[in-house]
C-alpha cells in the first residue's frame, strides 16, 4: 500500500503511546495524527480570541473612563490564570491517578504529560489537551 503510515511498535502495543513519559521514543508524534493536533490548537486559538470579547463586554457595562482598564484586566487574567492552570490546575482537574472529584498533584508543573494520552481523548496528548482546557479556564 502506498502512502500508508507505518505502525509503531512500542511496549508491546502497536501505535499507542505508553501511559508514562515515552522517553525511549525519538519522535513522539508517531502516536497521534497531525489533523487532531491542528483542530485542537485551532479551537484553543478561537477560545483565546473570545477573551478580549469578554473584556469589551465588561467595558460596555461600565462607565467610559474605566473601559480600557476592564479590557486590560481581562487580558491580564489570561496570564495569571494560565500560570496557575499549567502548574497545578490541570493536575487537579484532569489527573489520571486522582479520585472522581479532584485529582492529585502527580502532574504538577506538567510533569509526564508530553506524550501521555489525555483524559479527554486518546487521540491527543495531555499537553495539547492542557492548552485547550487552559483557554477555557482563562475565559472563565
Amino acid at each position: 500500500m502506498s502512502g500508508s503510515v507505518p505502525v509503531v511498535e512500542y511496549n508491546g502495543t502497536s501505535g499507542v503511546a505508553d501511559p508514562g513519559y515515552s522517553s525511549e521514543v525519538a519522535n513522539l508524534n508517531v502516536f497521534y495524527e497531525s489533523g487532531d493536533f491542528a483542530w485542537i490548537i485551532t479551537s484553543a486559538a478561537l477560545v483565546l480570541l473570545m477573551i478580549p470579547g469578554v473584556g469589551f463586554f465588561y467595558s460596555g457595562l461600565a462607565r467610559r473612563k474605566s473601559a480600557l482598564s476592564l479590557i486590560m484586566l481581562s487580558m491580564l487574567s489570561v496570564a495569571v490564570v494560565d500560570f496557575q492552570w499549567f502548574f497545578w490546575g490541570y493536575s487537579l482537574a484532569f489527573s489520571h491517578t486522582g479520585s472522581a472529584y479532584i485529582g492529585d498533584l502527580s502532574n504538577f508543573g506538567l510533569m509526564k504529560t508530553l506524550a501521555q494520552p489525555s483524559v479527554g481523548s486518546s487521540k491527543i496528548p495531555d499537553l495539547v489537551f492542557c492548552l485547550f482546557q487552559g483557554m477555557f479556564a482563562a475565559i472563565t
